[in-house]
């Protein structure tokens, strides 16, 4: 019915609902059991860790592979401290000098590649640990306890820090879009954020049209929108 509303009601003119000025789905891209969610964060806008998946296990993983850098790094240190004071002495014969580097390299290969790792499980952590900055969590689709795969929808959170309108117009109104003076009900300082250029392709004779507006904005009123030639 909403959808309904935005297609013309007369030449020029459309009603539409007020939506939020984002809305989306956030999924898990890891896998584990949920330790942290509060089903009362529903239908707040928060600033916190909403969603904790438990990252015990990566945590102790990722506390010892930081102690082995550190040690690989020492290690590396006085492996470079003995090659530099060789490499160029005229006394060490070239098998001594490349027997010191080789094991250089290859000790700084083994910390290059243990950097890697600690990256991969910092990011695995990061992603175990689902937070909302201002956002509006509409809905929760998981309960804390529950195993989650990568995938698995987790919320719906939106954007409350402005409004959109979908409009459908007709072709008519969309020759005349560019320049022209669009008028929303009750409201100014919407802006055209985007506007097809094919029609819909479910209502077929129509020209999507988004208005945008930030700042505060009353959300799910249904207003009228105006789009006068130029």
């Amino acid at each position: 019915m909403i959808l309904l509303a935005a297609l013309p009601l007369a030449a020029g003119s459309y009603k539409a609902k007020v939506e939020p000025y984002d809305a989306h789905t956030v999924s898990t891209e890891v896998s584990g059991r949920i330790v942290k969610l509060d089903q009362r964060d529903e239908l707040k806008t928060l600033n916190k860790v909403v969603i904790e998946i438990d990252h015990a296990l990566d945590d102790i993983q990722l506390a010892n592979d930081r102690r082995k850098l550190k040690l690989l790094q020492e290690q590396i240190a006085v492996k470079q401290s003995q090659y530099d004071s060789i490499k160029d002495l005229a006394s060490q014969n070239r098998f001594t000098k490349d027997q010191y580097k080789t094991e250089l390299l290859a000790l700084k290969m083994q910390a290059e590649d243990l950097q890697s790792v600690i990256a991969q499980l910092e990011d695995t952590i990061a992603k175990k640990r689902i937070a909302l900055h201002g956002q509006y969590l509409k809905t929760l689709y998981v309960r804390q306890g529950e195993y989650v795969a990568p995938g698995t929808k987790l919320m719906k959170v939106e954007d409350h820090g402005g409004g959109r309108l979908v409009l459908y117009i007709d072709a008519a109104d969309r020759a005349i879009l560019d320049g022209a003076k669009v008028t929303v009900e009750g409201s100014s300082g919407w802006k055209i954020e985007k506007a097809a250029t094919s029609t819909d392709e479910t209502y077929v004779s129509y020209y999507r049209v988004d208005l945008v507006k930030r700042g505060n904005v009353p959300l799910g009123g249904v207003v009228s929108v105006t789009i006068e030639k130029p």
